[in-house]
């Protein structure tokens, strides 16, 4: 019988969509009590139950295919009667069915995102939503956010806004193992054209959202330094043009600072070498500041973003070995490079 057939189609994707939902808050517990990354590993496996994270969704996908199916044998009937009223009907309750029934993947992909963020805090020591120990307390993130932008000529890039949403505290070691506090961020800031319309009325013809990713670093030695790679100017105050006898360095980046005698102390072969060291794997600006003890690089790379080896998640399995063998690569070759550049 067709009710016997849907009745027990319900009661499989039921049961199996009930291990995928205890699989999920299972998972919520393992985040909120591991203290390391490898402490969520061991507790993935053994898994010992269902392993399942990919909802059953066969039923409602098949009763939105009869709802589509009845609308178009609807519209194929000769004229408006009683059949074309059923099968309006019978179409909008098989969609709202399937619409209901269908089980979307944003709790999975919601405790998938939990679980990499703790293993990224616990492997790489990074603690998001968090500003670097050793700066002055009582201070809001917002205030010392926007202190830390208007420190440098690198925030104004967006007509309409300029904001770090997303931010993580961590140190940086040089190759000597010497920790210099850091703060990881990205840069979102959002350009506008306007015109005016013939009622002299502000209409924008143009929007446009960018980001950047970069690292703010204290402790640092020099100051008064600004450098670059995008063939543009830093801005106010770093306006004096440094020009090196060496022409590759000249043809790679552009060097400014506030003064000449000021670039010719501190811009010694061996800085020099480790300017082009840095700048060889990525675009970007790079500034000391000119009487505080940190340095600021804002580039292109995205140092939040996730590589892995796995291409779809469907078990606990695949989860494991994806928290296993993912990286934050862009974030490494940073603090690799930086590292040698420190010292």
């Amino acid at each position: 019988m067709p009710v016997e057939s849907l009745q027990r189609a319900l009661h499989i994707r039921r049961k199996k969509n009930a291990h995928v939902f205890r699989n999920i808050a299972r998972l919520w517990e393992i985040g909120e009590q591991v203290e390391t990354h490898q402490q969520i590993l061991d507790q993935l496996h053994p898994w010992g139950d269902h392993p399942t994270l990919r909802f059953d969704n066969g039923l409602p996908k098949f009763l939105m295919l009869l709802g589509a199916l009845s609308f178009f044998a609807m519209f194929a009937l000769p004229s408006i009667g009683l059949p074309f009223i059923f099968g309006f009907f019978n179409g909008i309750v098989l969609l709202f069915l399937a619409f209901i029934l269908y089980e979307t993947d944003d709790a999975i992909q919601e405790v998938v995102r939990y679980l990499e963020e703790k293993s990224i805090e616990t492997r790489y020591h990074l603690k998001f939503g968090r500003t670097p120990e050793h700066l002055p307390l009582g201070m809001s993130s917002t205030s010392l956010i926007n202190q830390l932008k208007n420190s440098f000529p690198l925030f104004n890039k967006g007509s309409t806004s300029n904001q770090i949403p997303w931010y993580a505290s961590a140190n940086i070691s040089d190759d000597e193992n010497h920790q210099y506090p850091a703060f990881i961020f990205q840069y979102t800031y959002i350009e506008e054209t306007h015109i005016h319309d013939a009622d002299g009325d502000k209409v924008t013809i143009r929007r446009t959202e960018k980001n950047q990713w970069g690292v703010f670093i204290f402790e640092t030695q020099i100051r008064g330094l600004a450098v670059t790679n995008l063939r543009r100017d830093i801005g106010f105050p770093y306006e004096v043009r440094w020009n090196s006898s060496d022409i590759q360095i000249n043809q790679q980046l552009q060097i400014y600072g506030m003064d000449q005698l000021q670039l010719v102390k501190t811009l010694n072969p061996a800085l020099l070498l480790r300017l082009s060291d840095f700048f060889k794997s990525r675009k970007g600006e790079l500034i000391f500041h000119s009487h505080q003890n940190m340095m600021c690089f804002l580039g292109e790379a995205d140092l939040f973003e996730v590589s892995s080896k796995a291409r779809e998640i469907q078990d606990i399995s695949s989860l494991r070995g994806h928290l296993r063998t993912f990286r934050l690569k862009h974030y490494e070759q940073l603090c690799s490079d930086l590292s040698t550049f420190l010292k």
